[in-house]
This record gives C-alpha cells, sequence and structure tokens, in this order.
C-alpha cells in the first residue's frame, strides 16, 4: 500500500506539472508515445531508434535525388531525425513524404550526415507540422517544410504523399513545383516562452528556407537563412512553382488560388542578414506582424530585400523587446562601404503601420544606399493608435551615418491616412550624401492628422524629406498627386534643413485641398501645414512649394510656408489654384501666441526671403487671415505677386510685405473684375529701420472700400523713403489718398522721418480723390428732351431704362457681381459689333419736288415775239423733311 501511495503522488505530483505546461509542451514532451519517426515500407525507409534519437538510412535513390517516405515523423524534445547518407553520398536532395494522417512535431534537430555534397531537404506533410522551441536544422542545402501534397519534377512525375502505393519507378529530375490540396494543413513555428537568441530555425548561409501551407503561424520563434532566402506561403487548393537555378523561389501557378494567412507574434522574426544580404518573399491573404520583425541585411553587397503580396491586408504593430525599439516592423539595412540595402515591395488590398512599428531601409556605410520602399495598395494607414507610443509608426528610408543616399519612396494607393504622430519620410539624419524623393499618389484622398508623444516629445504626423542637424547633402523632393488633400491637428508637409545642404521642393497637385487646425500641446515641435524650412542653426537653400488644385482652403491657423532662421535663402511658394480661401486665426498656444491662417515665405537674416506667386480664379482672405512676405533681418524680402480675377479681402485680412534691413518686399497684385476690401483690412509694405518701403502695383477692373470702415493700401516707411504705388483701373470708390493713415479708408505712400513716396492713379472714371459719387435718383428720359424726331423711320425708337442696362431678355433680370452686398459691375454689351457694319459711303435721298398749280390771270408776248400765260407770283417752295433712310452711292 506504501508503494502504490507513492506511485499514486507521483503521479498527481507530474499531472499538476503538466498543467502549468502549454499543450503543445505536453504534446512534444519527452518520451510521448506521438514523438517518433516510423518508416511505413513503401520505399526502403528503414528508421533506428536509440532513446529520443533516430537514424535513417537507405530509402530510394534515383540520380542525386533520395527519396524516403514516413508513417510518422516527429522529433521529441531533446532527440534527434538523422538522415545518414553513408551508403548514398552523392545525394543533393532528399524528399520525404509522411503518409499516416498524423501532424509532424518537430521539438528537436533534423540533419544530415556522411554526404559529400550540401544536401537540401523536403518535409511533405498535408497534414500539418509543428516546430516547437527547440528545433534545429543543421543540413548542408535547403530546406522546404510543406503541406503539399505532392512534389512536381520537370518531367512530370509527382512525389505524392497522400498516396502510400510505391511508385514504379522515381526520377533523377529537378523539382519545379509543389500542389496543395484543398486539405492542406497548417505549419506552426513556436519558440520559447522567454526570448533566447540562440532558439532559431536556421540553414546554412546562402540557402532557402521555405515554408509553405494552408496557414502559417510564428509565436516567439525566429527563421534565418544569411545571404539566403526565406519563402512564407499561406495557401491551399493551389499550385506552387519551383525556380532551382534561383535559389529555390517560389511563385504562384494559380490565378485564383485559396490564399491563407501568415502571422508573426510575441518577439517572432525572420532574418537573411549576410555580407550580401539575402531575400524575404511572403505571400497570402493576410500578414500580421505583431511586436516582431522581418529584417534583410547586407554588409557591403547588394541586398536582396523583402517583397510581401497579400490579396486582403498587410498590419503590422508594436514594438519587438528583442529587436530593439526602431527594427519592428519591416527592414532593411546596408552597413558597410559600397553596399546597397535592398528594396521593401509591399501590394496588398490594405496596409496599416501601427503602435511603433515601421516599414523601414537604413544606410550607414561609405558611399552605399538605402533600399527603395514601394507601396500599392487601395488603402494605406499608418496610426500609432496610442497617443505615446514606444517608438515612431512610420514608413521610411533612411541615412544613419556615413556618406551615401537614402532610397526613393512611392505610395500608390485609392486612400492614404497618417494620423496620431505617424511619419512617412527620406530623411538624412547623420552623414553626408543626398535624400531620396518621395512620390505618392492616392487617387481619392490623403488625410494627415494628429500628433503623438514620445519620449517626452510632441511628434506630428507628417510627410517629411530631412537633412538632419548632423547631415549634409542635397535633400529629396515630395510629389504628391491626389484627389482630396486634407492637413488638419499638426498634420503637416514638410522639407527642411537642419544641418547643411539644399532642400528639397514639395509638388503637389489635388483636385481639394484644406489646411487647418494647428496641434495645441506643448510638446509640439512643427506646425500643420505646408512647409519648406532652414533651421535656425542650418545653412544653404531652401526649397519651394508648388500647388495645383481647384479649391485651396487654408483657415483656423493653417500654414503654408517658405521660412528661413539660418545661413540660407528661403524658398518660395507658389500655387495655382482656382478658388483660393485663407480665413481665420488659430487657438492660443502655449505660449499665449494666436497665429492667423496664413501663406508666407520668410526669412529673419542676411540673406533673400523667398516670394509668394499666386495665380487663381477667385482670392479671398479673411477674419484675421494674412498672405505675407517678409524678413525681419538684414537681408532682402520677397514679393508677393497675385494674379487672379477678383481678390477679397474682409474683416481684418491682410496682404502684407515687411522689410528690416533689405529692400524688395513689393507687392504686385492683378484684379481683372475687382479688389474689394471691407472692415478693417490692408494692402500693406513695411519697412523697418532705414529700409526703404516697398512698391505697391495693383491694376484691377475697379477697386472698392467703404470710407468709414479704415480698409487702407499703405506704402510706409520709418527711416527710409515711402515706397510707390502705382494703381491702374477703370474706377476707385472709396479710398481716399492722403499723406498719413486716417481712421477712413486711405491710400498712403509715407515715412515717418524720411521722404514719403509717390502715389500715382490711372484711372478712366472717378477721380480717387472724390471718394463715393452719388448718383441722381431720378433719371432723365433723354427721348423726351429731342425737339424732332426722323420723320421717315418709324421703326426706330428710343427707351430710357435707367440706371445698369438692359436685360437679356425680357424675362431676366440684370446680372451681376455682388460681394458682402456691394454690386460691384453691371450688364454691358462686349460683342464685337464690326462684322455688322458697312464701310461704304452713303449720300442722303433728297425727294423730288412736286409742281404747284395756280390760276393763270393773262396773256403776254416775250422778248423771242412768243405768246406765254403768266400767274401772279408763285407761293414760297417748302422743302420737305429729310427722312433718316440712307442708300450706298453706287
Amino acid at each position: 500500500m506504501k508503494a502504490l501511495s507513492i506511485r499514486l503522488g507521483l503521479v498527481y505530483r507530474l499531472l499538476t506539472s503538466l498543467m502549468l505546461l502549454p499543450l503543445w509542451t505536453i504534446f512534444l514532451g519527452s518520451g510521448s508515445t506521438y514523438a517518433q519517426v516510423t518508416s511505413d515500407g513503401a520505399l526502403n525507409t528503414t528508421v533506428s531508434q536509440n532513446g529520443n534519437n533516430f537514424i535513417i538510412n537507405n530509402g530510394t535513390a534515383a540520380g542525386s535525388n533520395l527519396f524516403h517516405s514516413f508513417g510518422q515523423f516527429s522529433v521529441p524534445t531533446g532527440g534527434s531525425a538523422t538522415f545518414d547518407l553513408i551508403n548514398t553520398p552523392n545525394i543533393s536532395t532528399i524528399f520525404s513524404r509522411v503518409t499516416g494522417g498524423s501532424v509532424s512535431n518537430i521539438d528537436g534537430l533534423i540533419r544530415t550526415l556522411n554526404s559529400s555534397n550540401p544536401v537540401s531537404l523536403f518535409l511533405l506533410n498535408p497534414s500539418g507540422i509543428v516546430f516547437g522551441a527547440n528545433a534545429k536544422l543543421n543540413i548542408g542545402g535547403s530546406f522546404v517544410g510543406t503541406t503539399a501534397d505532392s512534389v512536381v519534377f520537370a518531367d512530370g512525375f509527382k512525389f505524392n504523399a497522400t498516396n502510400a502505393t510505391p511508385p514504379p519507378l522515381l526520377t533523377m529530375s529537378v523539382p519545379v513545383g509543389l500542389q496543395l490540396g484543398a486539405n492542406a494543413g497548417t505549419i506552426q513555428v513556436q519558440g520559447p516562452q522567454t526570448p533566447n537568441p540562440l532558439a532559431k530555425l536556421r540553414v546554412q548561409t546562402g540557402q532557402t528556407l521555405a515554408l509553405v501551407g494552408s496557414q502559417i503561424d510564428m509565436a516567439g520563434a525566429t527563421l534565418e537563412a544569411p545571404d539566403g532566402r526565406i519563402e512564407l506561403w499561406g495557401v491551399q487548393n493551389a499550385g506552387i512553382t519551383i525556380d532551382n537555378l534561383a535559389g529555390w523561389q517560389l511563385a504562384s501557378t494559380v490565378t485564383t488560388p485559396n490564399w491563407g494567412t501568415i502571422s508573426l507574434q510575441q518577439s517572432s522574426a525572420l532574418k537573411t542578414g549576410g555580407t550580401d544580404g539575402g531575400a524575404i518573399h511572403i505571400q497570402g491573404r493576410g500578414l500580421t506582424v505583431q511586436s516582431s520583425s522581418i529584417a534583410a541585411s547586407t554588409v557591403s553587397g547588394q541586398g536582396k530585400g523583402i517583397t510581401v503580396q497579400t490579396t486582403e491586408y498587410v498590419n503590422v504593430s508594436g514594438v519587438s523587446p528583442s529587436q530593439g525599439i526602431f527594427n519592428a516592423g519591416l527592414a532593411t539595412s546596408v552597413s558597410g562601404n559600397g553596399g546597397r540595402a535592398g528594396n521593401i515591395t509591399v501590394e496588398t488590398g490594405r496596409l496599416q503601420v501601427s503602435d511603433g512599428a515601421g516599414i523601414r531601409s537604413t544606410s550607414t556605410g561609405n558611399g552605399s544606399r538605402s533600399g527603395d520602399i514601394t507601396i500599392r495598395a487601395a488603402d494605406v494607414k499608418l496610426n500609432p493608435l496610442s497617443p505615446a507610443s514606444a517608438g515612431i509608426t512610420g514608413i521610411a528610408s533612411l541615412l544613419n551615418g556615413g556618406s551615401g543616399e537614402t532610397g526613393n519612396l512611392i505610395i500608390e494607393a485609392e486612400r492614404i491616412g497618417v494620423f496620431n504622430g505617424g511619419r512617412i519620410g527620406t530623411d538624412m539624419r547623420v552623414g553626408t550624401g543626398i535624400g531620396g524623393d518621395i512620390t505618392i499618389h492616392a487617387s481619392e484622398s490623403l488625410e494627415i492628422s494628429g500628433t503623438s508623444t514620445n519620449r517626452n516629445i510632441g511628434v506630428t504626423s507628417g510627410i517629411t524629406s530631412t537633412i538632419g542637424l548632423n547631415a549634409n547633402g542635397q535633400g529629396g523632393n515630395i510629389a504628391i498627386d491626389t484627389g482630396r488633400l486634407m492637413l488638419s491637428k499638426g498634420g503637416s508637409i514638410s522639407s527642411a534643413i537642419g544641418g547643411i545642404g539644399r532642400a528639397g521642393n514639395i509638388d503637389i497637385r489635388a483636385t481639394d485641398v484644406s489646411v487647418s487646425d494647428l496641434a495645441i500641446d506643448a510638446n509640439t515641435r512643427t506646425l500643420s501645414g505646408i512647409s519648406v524650412s532652414i533651421g535656425e542653426k542650418a545653412s544653404g537653400q531652401g526649397g519651394n512649394i508648388n500647388l495645383q488644385a481647384d479649391r485651396l482652403s487654408v483657415f483656423n491657423g493653417g500654414q503654408i510656408t517658405s521660412s528661413s532662421l539660418g545661413q540660407g535663402s528661403a524658398g518660395s511658394v507658389n500655387l495655382r489654384v482656382n478658388d483660393i480661401d485663407v480665413q481665420g486665426i488659430s487657438q492660443a498656444l502655449p505660449d499665449g501666441r494666436i497665429l492667423p491662417s496664413t501663406i508666407t515665405a520668410s526669412s529673419a537674416n542676411a540673406f533673400t526671403a523667398g516670394s509668394v506667386n499666386i495665380t487663381a480664379d477667385s482670392l479671398r482672405v479673411r477674419d484675421g487671415a494674412e498672405i505675407t512676405v517678409s524678413n525681419s533681418g538684414t537681408g532682402d524680402a520677397g514679393n508677393l505677386n497675385i494674379n487672379a480675377r477678383n481678390i477679397f479681402l474682409d474683416n481684418g485680412a491682410s496682404l502684407r510685405a515687411e522689410a528690416n534691413g533689405g529692400s524688395r518686399g513689393n507687392i504686385r497684385l492683378q484684379a481683372s473684375d475687382f479688389l474689394l476690401l471691407r472692415h478693417g483690412s490692408n494692402i500693406i509694405t513695411n519697412a523697418r529701420g532705414a529700409s526703404t518701403g516697398g512698391n505697391i502695383d495693383i491694376s484691377a477692373g475697379s477697386i472698392v472700400a467703404i470710407p468709414q470702415e479704415n480698409s487702407d493700401i499703405s506704402a510706409n516707411a520709418v527711416l527710409g523713403q515711402g515706397g510707390n504705388i502705382q494703381i491702374t483701373t477703370q474706377g476707385i470708390f472709396g479710398l481716399k489718398f492722403r499723406p498719413q493713415l486716417t481712421p477712413e479708408s486711405d491710400i498712403t505712400a509715407s515715412s515717418q522721418f524720411g521722404v514719403s513716396g509717390t502715389v500715382q492713379v490711372n484711372t478712366i472714371g472717378i477721380d480717387p480723390n472724390s471718394g463715393l459719387v452719388e448718383l441722381p435718383v431720378n433719371v432723365t428720359d433723354p427721348s423726351q428732351q429731342i425737339a424732332t424726331g426722323c420723320a421717315g423711320s418709324e421703326g426706330s425708337r428710343f427707351v430710357a431704362t435707367g440706371r445698369g442696362g438692359v436685360p437679356q431678355n425680357p424675362l431676366q433680370q440684370v446680372t451681376s457681381n455682388v460681394y458682402d452686398g456691394l454690386r460691384l459691375r453691371t450688364w454691358s454689351d462686349i460683342r464685337n459689333l464690326t462684322a455688322y457694319r458697312k464701310t461704304g459711303e452713303v449720300i442722303a435721298q433728297i425727294p423730288t419736288k412736286e409742281a404747284v398749280l395756280v390760276q393763270a390771270k393773262g396773256w403776254r408776248r416775250n422778248a423771242d415775239g412768243k405768246i406765254e400765260i403768266f400767274a401772279d407770283k408763285s407761293p414760297t417752295q417748302v422743302q420737305p423733311a429729310l427722312t433718316c433712310a440712307a442708300v450706298p452711292r453706287s
């Protein structure tokens, strides 16, 4: 009884301890009856066992191919399965199938011995394969683990795992494909519960590690193929081709296979790093990379890169504790001199990158180049999700040291969203070189919005091309083509110099563009908007902003800016937009400032500031918003050039140019219809110190203001000469020239202590000094002022219509442009009447005189001796009135 009690106690303690282990550990436990390797007797395969170690001999050879057939194939923890090739030393590829219908559980070592060649191994088990935390490979060649039904050879032979009948003749040809059935099993790769860099499934340098099943799941596991190739395929009911010459590269042969999912979780990793760099290829329905990494690095060679092709989604999220804060996600890199990192290509339906993860390529060597990154998807979203993600969530090609280049970044999608501190960029952080270009095509929309806090630093969402504080070179250009572009709450598109160099340009083509809502956060480092800039400690040349759109809205503190705080000239802002609306101000910033919505080019140095050039149909600046050029240093300011059909300034809006110690700062406006200023709006050039005031040149159909609203056009100076104002217009209403600014609407060109500028007005119409002219209420009818009309032209008439002209037909009203209650233009007939005119001379047609008959009074003999009858003196002949008819002279 005592012995029985001890045995029962041992059993209880064993069961209790097993309950604390994962099920797969129990299933793979040492001594388990399921953990074994057995032959099915089909192909002369023999298996001998020594504890947990299995020796596999014989099989059937055909040339350099060796075929094995197993009923079961599982390797227990700490055990091994050894393919002994002492009797077949010239074998280069082993094809092994499992026909018994049970899953292969591999938690030990698979190896080959006594071969004169690097031997590759195919393991086929349609029922499924599980690699445990202790699974290892020690083979000289490549490894393909698959749940395919068969391997297809070049001569048409199929090595089938679902039919154990021995084939009459095996093949010597090379494998060219895999055939997966509708019920193909899954493949799992399990790692240790805690990260262990020594726990990995690895092939030798330059070889391929491929897993092909209906679903691939990795948890805490590592697959490694240095300078080689990793293939992960989630698929069933499909044919897969194998390119043996390209290192067992796989490709699909079915247009509509049943794709499965691939997932990497719990610090899993795929690695192909080495001197030359290997390739990683993933294909399926969807890919999940959660707190895990996919990395292909190179030292000095040409990296092979990463290719991901999924039909539905790619989700990349989280930080990998074992890989470092910036390595979760997909990454290629080059660390040596003269090398090139591999490219990254992602083709999917939906891409989401979140929580500190990234898709990145990095260069740190001299003469090296990071890889290109290409994304093609219907939807792309970068979203850290949590407000304080541990890493920067982004897609980037980077220079992190040495001298070299960053690769290009291309994103093609229908919709792109960058939120809460997400970043897309080609940045030179450290080193000397050339930044790659960013090309984004979002057929429907591109939205950039929000900020995050990363290590107490505010990170705005954005698309960036940057030359960092410790970098020197040429920044990459940013080209965006989209339907709707929306920037808000700190979202930005920027090209910046923090070190030394030349910033890239920003080129945008869109249907609608909106820029709004600054991020109000004490940690925020940049503002919402589109910007090219030179930092305070930087030197170089700023880039330009070129924007083409149908509509542009800048409001609630939105910014489109070119600026230089360092040693260099700022770039220009060039807008070609049909309809522009710049409106409002920001909320109060942490330092108390309130910023206007603005389009501006500014500098604060001895170098030339950029200009603002706008071509539009309609431009509206309202509610404290501004369009400005300025230089608060000693350099020249840029010019403000606007060409529009109409320009409307309202409620404290301004067009402004300022110079502090330099010159320029001119304003040139062309408004073919009208220029309207309301409610304290201004067109102003200011020159501080001894600077000469900028000139204002305005050409407009009409210029309108209300005298009492204090809207001004002024070119002012302090010590220097005031700027000159030249205006060409058909009429000025409500503005009056005065030597100094007053509470009314003024035109001035004054200098506080110097010589005032000149004001020249070329106008056909109203004298600007006369102000508004009161028109008479009762219009005289000219038809009542005509003494005599045309007697012979009863079809003509003269009509007094009053003010404004006549409508085009009796049912229409006279149309006009109305802004803020003011009628600015009435109807006019501008047709060319030349075609209706005749050039021949005309003469008046005079009627023939009719004879007047009178009664005879007598007779007499004339001088010729003839008798004639005579009457009294004839009455005075009255000339009949001329008619208005005229005929051409023949």
